[in-house]
């Protein structure tokens, strides 16, 4: 043990110069603004960081991740869709369009993410406040500064060396550090309540102070805390000045209550925490638990109880909390006891005020002030020449132990709570994080120095504790689900709109108790005109009316256009960028949306769906045939011209029969040209009989027609 403090010594020493090299690269305007003020009582250099690996045997054991600093998350919402097909219909329910059809199935989708978040939903806060000595109160009046050399010599009126001005910064500035913390977590409600302690009443302590003081048992609003701060914490206990009433180098100062005023505000003594929220409890101070593993050597110190017994008490005594009294001996991470669950570390997992919380624990945030007993260099720790075997003065190899014990119960108890560490900006813990914290000291009793900007931002930074979760959404009295139409879509009416809806768990089965059919409600539009809102929930039990990862909600129905515009139209009523440039917008205040309850559980989430669109043709006009003008009259046949009678002879000396000399050839041919036949035309119309005197005797009279042949050819025979 001895070996490791040497060690830890001997690098703290170099790393003080690389520290001020560092510094002075940055800018020696920065040093002159914090340390100019103190420069007659502070330590000339400043470390830069302790080797935690040099002293990790001082430590109890740790494990455990160390939750982040607070987010300003976004609030996990549901992923929303509109769809439609078919994608174009004809208006008025037609066929007759190109499209084919008259109406189209609208199906809106909302879907839960697929895996569970971090989130910090309503957060209760409960600040306990360390007000030892160097934690800024300090009474340099009170008459006993100790073998502190700076209270020694600025007495009645200066203040103790690398006196932090933590305590007079936070009543100063309660209401901005209060509105800072919700600032950072603006999905949280976030309540406060403060409570303070420092006294032992061992035999490093003159008895006087509290172990557990509650200054604000009810959880009030950030916009309230400032004033009560100042009317509790600022007023009743603390004197003008910021200093506490005879608070001097008689009392406890390397070692406090802590572990008591731990108890009382975890079990909730004296404190109303919420059942609907996650509790989270902000320990400020500077001083080591009375746990075995972080005992302060006394004998070292500016304390005027410097000597024997060196060692602080490693136990805790047992203290009364009305019907609850803390265990005897309760631990810090550890049990010291023998009982696995007597520790603080365990009891934030155990009391029944930290199961009831939403996260199922209490969360410890740890923030260690700098100032003498966690600066192993400060002109504070009384200089080592006259008992050099004490192994004392600054960064000695006990100051460097005391420090180190100091520091490192502060990161343990965040570690094993999922809270988060800061103190002085040389300083890692063995998780990883690294302190932050400037030295900015109080000055003079009637000057006091309020402004602490790093530390300001160390609580703003607290940690709310990883609370994992998996619910989505809550649903409210309100529909979580609502359509509403635009324009001229409009959901057909009744049993014609065939409503469908699907309410699917993640492992793909159906929800129990998933509605079937919409909420209608009729918004009034103006005189004679209104539209139907369709709403749906996700369960019609309304404890059951909740989303959680992966869970995927389904409806669908028919709708028709019920006249223009026609072309691209919006299908929804919906409120995003895209919905504007669409052309849709809220009907009568409501739109196509989700209203509900976020993780977050602060105030009403109202997420509109995106815009979907539909194609509407206008029906084609009937035509009937064309109407034709009346066909022109149809011209009269030319006359035909009647030709003269042919003279025909008269058959002489003919007997009964009768040759085609006989026929009228004229009436014949107008015959002919009146049933639209070509004119015949006859040739060789002379004709000739055979007269019976030169046929000769004993033949018979014929014509000459009877008579021609093929080789000769007859006379007046038709060619």
């Amino acid at each position: 043990m001895v070996a490791s403090s040497l060690d830890f010594g001997r690098r703290f020493a170099s790393q003080r110069r690389l520290h001020l090299l560092g510094v002075g690269l940055l800018g020696v305007g920065f040093l002159v603004m914090f340390l100019t003020p103190y420069a007659a009582s502070q330590s000339p250099n400043v470390p830069s960081t302790f080797a935690p690996a040099s002293i990790a045997s001082l430590s109890a054991p740790r494990s455990g991740p160390t939750a982040p600093g607070p987010q300003a998350s976004t609030v996990p919402t549901l992923d929303l869709s509109v769809a439609d097909a078919p994608n174009s219909i004809c208006a008025l329910q037609e066929t007759s369009c190109p499209a084919g059809v008259g109406i189209s199935r609208v199906t809106l989708t909302a879907s839960a993410p697929q895996t569970s978040f971090e989130s910090w939903p309503a957060v209760d806060v409960a600040f306990v406040i360390e007000t030892a000595v160097y934690d800024g109160v300090y009474d340099p009046t009170a008459g006993d500064p100790g073998h502190d050399q700076c209270a020694q010599s600025d007495a009645p009126a200066g203040p103790a060396c690398e006196e932090s001005n933590g305590v007079p910064f936070f009543v100063a500035d309660a209401q901005q550090i209060a509105n800072s913390i919700q600032d950072a977590n603006p999905h949280s409600g976030v309540k406060f309540a403060l409570v303070d302690y420092f006294a032992t009443k061992d035999q490093h302590d003159d008895g006087d102070g509290a172990e557990y003081h509650v200054d604000i048992g009810t959880f009030i609003p950030a916009g309230e805390f400032g004033s009560q701060v100042e009317a509790t914490l600022g007023s009743n206990e603390l004197e003008s000045g910021y200093r506490f009433g005879d608070s001097d180098l008689s009392d406890n100062i390397l070692h406090s209550s802590s572990i008591t005023a731990l108890y009382g505000a975890i079990i909730g003594s004296n404190l109303n925490w919420g059942k609907d929220t996650h509790h989270v409890v902000v320990w400020i101070g500077d001083t080591a638990p009375r746990d075995p593993s972080y005992t302060q050597d006394y004998c070292v110190s500016p304390s005027d109880y410097d000597g024997p017994p060196c060692q602080s008490s490693a136990c805790e005594p047992a203290y009364s909390f009305g019907a609850i009294v803390s265990p005897n001996c309760e631990g810090w991470v550890t049990s010291q006891n023998g009982n696995v669950t007597d520790s603080i570390a365990e009891l934030a997992r155990t009391a029944s005020s930290c199961t009831d919380s939403i996260g199922g624990v209490c969360t410890v945030d740890t923030i260690d002030l700098w100032s003498t007993p966690t600066d192993p260099s400060s002109p504070g720790w009384p200089a080592a020449d006259a008992t050099a075997a004490l192994q004392g003065g600054p960064n000695g190899v006990n100051v460097d132990q005391n420090v180190a014990r100091v520091l490192l119960a502060g990161c343990d108890l965040a570690s094993a709570t999922g809270g988060t560490w800061n103190g002085p900006s040389f300083f890692s813990c063995p998780s990883g994080q690294t302190g932050t914290l400037q030295p900015e000291f109080l000055g003079p009793y009637g000057n006091p120095n309020l402004q602490n900007p790093s530390l300001f931002a160390a609580l703003r930074g607290v940690g709310f504790g990883p609370v994992t979760s998996s619910l989505v959404a809550t649903g409210t009295s309100h529909p979580l689900f609502t359509y509403v139409p635009f324009g001229a879509i409009q959901v057909l009416p009744g049993v014609a709109a065939q409503f469908r809806t699907v309410c699917e768990l993640p492992d793909g089965s159906d929800a129990r108790n998933c509605p079937t059919q919409p909420i209608e409600t009729v918004l009034p539009l103006g005189p004679g005109a209104n539209v139907t809102m369709y709403g749906w929930n996700w369960s019609t039990v309304p404890a059951d009316n909740v989303m959680f990862a992966g869970d995927t909600w389904i409806a669908s129905f028919w709708v028709l256009a019920n006249g223009p515009p026609y072309g691209v139209v919006p299908v929804d009523a919906c409120t995003t960028a895209y919905c504007e440039i669409g052309g849709s917008h809220a009907v009568a205040g409501e739109f196509t949306s989700a209203t509900y309850l976020p993780v977050t559980n602060t105030s009403l989430y109202v997420e509109s769906f995106p815009l979907g669109t539909i194609g509407v043709e206008s029906p084609p006009t009937v035509i009937g045939p064309p109407v034709l003008p009346p066909p022109a009259p149809v011209p009269p046949p030319p006359p035909i011209a009647t030709p003269a009678p042919l003279p025909i002879l008269s058959p002489i000396g003919v007997g009964a029969q009768v040759g085609v000399a006989s026929l009228s050839l004229q009436a014949a041919a107008a015959g002919f040209i009146a049933a639209g036949f070509t004119t015949i035309s006859v040739r060789n119309r002379p004709m000739s009989l055979s007269i019976a005197a030169f046929a000769g005797k004993n033949k018979p009279v014929r014509s000459r027609f009877e008579e021609g042949t093929s080789k000769d050819g007859g006379i007046g025979r038709f060619e």
